[in-house]
């Protein structure tokens, strides 16, 4: 995985945006995905992608904060995930299933849940499995242009 990152703490309350989440799961687990059912994840790193139309770090937080109505696809798989970066990039466009395509080409990338993230759209998925952590730089270059605006950071850096 790459280790230099962009920002000592990102601030961008308020802004729109596209983001990442990169997650490590130790072990295998089973678990129930609301009203998509139940799935077996691999240990492994898994990508996930959405879009925050009402607040980039808002929406970011959320999904680190432990305790939370279930209300998305991820809600029910973060916890029992830890995130471990959050790859992301500000702009009034969603860009979610352009960086999902993009991360489907990723070496290894994966995709074992059809449906995860993506009922109001039409990708087969917005997350995506790989066996070892996958490459900013990677996923960077397969945004081509648009991989110019994309950022990363810790969680930590989120939560200031």
């Amino acid at each position: 995985m790459d280790t230099v990152l962009d920002h000592k703490m990102v601030n961008v309350d308020g802004e729109k945006g596209t983001y990442a989440l990169l997650l490590a799961l130790e072990r295998e687990v089973a678990i129930a995905v609301g009203r998509l059912g139940l799935f077996t994840f691999p240990s492994g790193y898994y990508i996930y992608v959405g879009s925050a139309r009402g607040g980039l770090s808002r929406r970011v937080k959320r999904h680190l904060r432990g305790e939370k109505r279930l209300r998305w696809h991820i809600d029910y798989f973060v916890r029992s995930a830890e995130v471990v970066g959050v790859w992301y990039a500000l702009g009034e466009e969603p860009l979610e299933c352009l960086w999902c395509c993009a991360i489907r080409e990723m070496p290894q990338g994966r995709i074992l849940t059809p449906g995860f993230g993506s009922s109001d759209c039409h990708c087969s998925s917005h997350l995506v499995y790989f066996p070892s952590p996958p490459s900013f730089v990677l996923f960077q270059k397969g945004l081509g242009e648009n991989g110019s605006q994309l950022k990363r950071a810790t969680p930590s850096e989120f939560l200031g």
